[in-house]
């Protein structure tokens, strides 16, 4: 009997070759409530022969030799705790696969609870959180076709999330803007992780973030979990790996997106110690450097990332953590002729953040995690523009000078009373130190107008409490409490969320969660000034209360087999205390942009939803192919001060992926060669705009809108991507070629339009051209 409940697993692990290069896996396993070490649990690669397995020691660690290079799955087993299989894993010829496996204590004491298949695949870590929750496999976005290695637009797969057509990682989840995502590493919150980003978005064109140093990472689309706060779109949750203990291995990449080595290795001195560091330089700005490339417009960019892990006998395990970017670009407009200079600009962003992390044991059934970090992150732009050819003086001019030091302070209790209740429960400080300047010419005053121009501090509080009772193994209930003050403008908000989730058979769930979520707008919106004409400063915002939403949603999960799942969602977001403008015939909503600031008088008497419905069916990776198709269709809406409700502008109507990935072995079978194919189609609909009025822009001499406000949807945006890779592997070194293609037949279809003040006409920003992203990557 036992083996026919074993049957299944075999299909989540490739064939096991009796002969060919092997590979050690390793890792530890703890409990997931407690972070205990589990001895005697068992650890077996699923369909190996001879039999290959491992026991874990007192410390939980567990160590499988001659493992067969390829794909892999793992079954974890230990008395009185919840089997969990990890499928799919890559083991590579370069490097160890090194786990950290966390096992959930079974309702059914002293049991070995049997679970036919496999854990659910892309189920986060965190437990309390039960919908609208998602895992960033780093496997899936290498895999992927058109994630180029970056999580932000791998997401953009997931029912509900649409990216940017015009090129940046800025994602738009069920409706909402995307400055309402928030990031997290290392359980606390961080800046736009992202390059050439302003303060205030959530995207760039790429990311700082190396894949090489980046662990499995959770995101969640609504109805977030009580621990956390400040946001009311979307949360990416990351984790940063550990370093290889045991032994040193590098990783070099070159590609056209940057060149980058990655190091790791044991901490001399130090068991279980190990560190991590990569450096990326933009590749262009390389061969630019070097007088390979020239043409004006480099862009130039920089980042590292490096964590050091340090466990100690009896004070806990220290993590000494940063990540940091600089980039930079210097345009000039000379025309079509290129002999007559008719703009500059010159920008430059930088983000950082380093932060020490601390988890500690505190008894069988509590453990603390804390962290303090230090945050940094600014822009610069400098933009001059002359109305025709040589003319003086510049008659259109814009500086601005952004920068924010955030001193974050989190820690979190957790514990387990038992195998059916468990609490979790922190508090969040934030110390904001800012410099913020910005003035730009205004063409109605025929003058420079400063709109930003302060220093000073923010404090933002946050503390919550969350309790999970699992009732039996079908039924589970997560609920908390999050409490948010911001000092600023003395804002506080309270905010109950519950979520429910019933296990009907061991193939089929309902879930159902609900919850109160705020956010503070971007510190530039409160800190913005206006000058009337006797001088006088006035800051019309400063006292701007949190932007608010209630989420509801309802989930239904069906294993339709092994390996093929079906989920659907179904949600309503309810908005209010929304920043709209502070004039009785206004339709302006903040809600409405996605970077940048307004100098308009705001109060937070606006209203809107966000509704709709997301189904996805996907083959995971097994048999060396994989599939997904996802659909949503959703509303959104809002209303301003004149009353009439509008269609909001990220309210894109429908959005759809269809995705297959298949890989081939070829050559020997005891050769390590493989190529890695992959297609994607997705299809979204297009943004909101209020029409441009051309005649009233051009006798104003700037853009103009025209009527009926937020009453024209753009064309829908269809995007072909395919990537193509070929892996070979030899003893202790592996080398990678891969193409990952973006908008393959280079579709051109209008996002938005604007006014174009020297040649008087109306001109579109199309979707991002064809980009084919080449990179070459050795491991050893």
């Amino acid at each position: 009997m036992r083996s026919l409940l074993f049957a299944p697993l075999f299909l989540l692990a490739g064939p096991m070759a009796a002969q060919g290069q092997r590979q050690t896996v390793r890792g530890t396993v703890a409990d997931a409530d407690t972070r205990q070490p589990l001895f005697g649990a068992t650890v077996v690669v699923v369909g190996s022969d001879p039999l290959i397995g491992s026991t874990t020691d007192v410390d939980g660690r567990f160590t499988l030799e001659q493992v067969p290079v390829g794909r892999v799955a793992l079954q974890v087993r230990m008395l009185g705790y919840e089997e969990q299989t990890l499928a799919n894993l890559l083991v590579n010829s370069a490097k160890e696969l090194v786990l950290d496996i966390r096992m959930q204590e079974s309702i059914a004491q002293l049991q070995e609870v049997v679970v036919s298949g496999k854990k659910g695949h892309g189920e986060v870590r965190n437990d309390m959180a039960v919908i609208s929750a998602r895992k960033i496999s780093v496997e899936e976005t290498s895999r992927i076709a058109g994630g180029i290695n970056d999580p932000a637009r791998m997401v953009t797969v997931f029912p509900g999330v649409a990216g940017d057509p015009t090129g940046n990682n800025t994602i738009i989840v069920r409706g909402n803007s995307p400055k309402g995502v928030l990031w997290r590493l290392e359980g606390m919150e961080i800046p736009n992780p992202n390059h050439f980003a302003d303060d205030g978005t959530t995207g760039g064109p790429i990311n700082v973030l190396n894949s090489d140093v980046v662990d499995n990472s959770d995101f969640y689309t609504g109805a977030f979990a009580a621990e956390y706060g400040n946001v009311t779109s979307a949360v990416f949750d990351m984790k940063l790996r550990d370093g290889n203990d045991r032994q040193r291995e590098y990783t070099l990449k070159a590609g056209v997106l940057g060149t980058d080595l990655t190091a790791e290795g044991p901490l001399p001195g130090l068991n279980g110690g190990s560190y991590l560091a990569n450096f990326r330089y933009s590749t262009l700005a390389l061969l630019d450097g070097a007088g390979i490339v020239d043409y004006q417009g480099v862009p130039k960019y920089t980042d590292a990332a490096f964590k050091l892990k340090m466990p100690t006998a009896k004070a806990g395990t220290f993590s000494l953590f940063g990540i940091g970017g600089l980039s930079s670009i210097s345009q000039r407009d000379e025309g079509t002729t290129g002999d007559t200079l008719f703009a500059t600009a010159e920008y430059g962003s930088r983000m950082g953040v380093l932060g020490l992390s601390h988890t500690l044991l505190l008894s069988a059934n509590n453990y603390l995690y804390s962290t303090v970090s230090l945050n940094g992150n600014g822009s610069s732009t400098d933009f001059n523009e002359t109305d025709a050819p040589g003319e003086t003086p510049i008659v259109l001019r814009h500086e601005d000078d952004m920068a924010r030091w955030t001193l974050r302070v989190t820690s979190t209790l957790n514990t387990r009373i038992n195998a059916n209740h468990k609490l979790r429960s922190g508090i969040i400080v934030s110390v904001d130190r800012f410099r913020t300047f910005s003035n730009s010419f205004d063409r109605e005053d025929d003058a420079m107008k400063v709109e930003l121009d302060q220093r000073g501090e923010a404090t933002t509080l946050q503390a919550f409490t969350s309790w999970k009772w699992r009732w039996n193994e079908q039924w589970s209930l997560t609920s908390g409490m999050h409490v948010l003050h911001y000092a600023l403008n003395g804002a506080t908000s309270v905010e109950p969320r519950a979520a429910l989730r019933y296990q009907a058979t061991p193939a089929r769930a309902f879930t159902l969660g609900a919850g109160l979520h705020s956010k503070t707008e971007s510190l530039m919106n409160y800190l913005a000034q206006t000058t009337d004409a006797a001088g006088n400063i006035t800051q019309p915002n400063r006292d701007m209360d949190l932007s608010k939403a209630l989420h509801a949603v309802f989930g239904y999960e069906q294993m339709l087999a092994e390996d093929i799942q079906f989920k659907a969602e179904v949600y309503y977001q309810y908005l209010y205390d929304q920043p709209v403008e502070n004039a009785p015939g206004s339709a302006f909503w903040l809600g409405n942009m996605q970077e940048w600031f307004t100098t308009k008088d705001l109060v937070n008497a606006g209203k809107g939803y966000n509704a709709g419905v997301e189904v996805g069916l996907e083959k995971f990776f097994t048999r060396g192919w994989h599939g997904l198709v996802t659909l949503s269709a959703f509303d959104s809406r809002y209303r301003a001060m004149d009353g009439t409700w509008y269609n909001a502008r990220f309210g894109l109507g429908a959005v759809g992926n269809v995705l297959a990935g298949k890989e081939w072995k070829v050559g020997a079978a005891t050769k390590n060669k493989v190529i890695l194919t992959g297609v994607r189609y997705s299809v979204q609909g297009g943004q909101w705009q209020t029409p441009l009025d051309l005649q009233a822009s051009i006798d104003a001499g700037m853009q103009k809108e025209g009527s009926p406000l937020m009453s024209v949807k753009g064309e829908p945006i269809h995007k072909l991507d395919m990537v193509l890779a070929y892996r070979v592997g030899r003893a202790k070194v592996s080398h990678e070629f891969k193409a990952d293609v973006q908008n393959v037949l280079n579709a051109q279809t209008p996002v938005y339009y604007y006014f174009d003040r020297r040649t008087e006409t109306l001109k579109s920003v199309d979707q991002l051209a064809i980009l084919p992203v080449l990179q070459y990557t050795l491991r050893f």
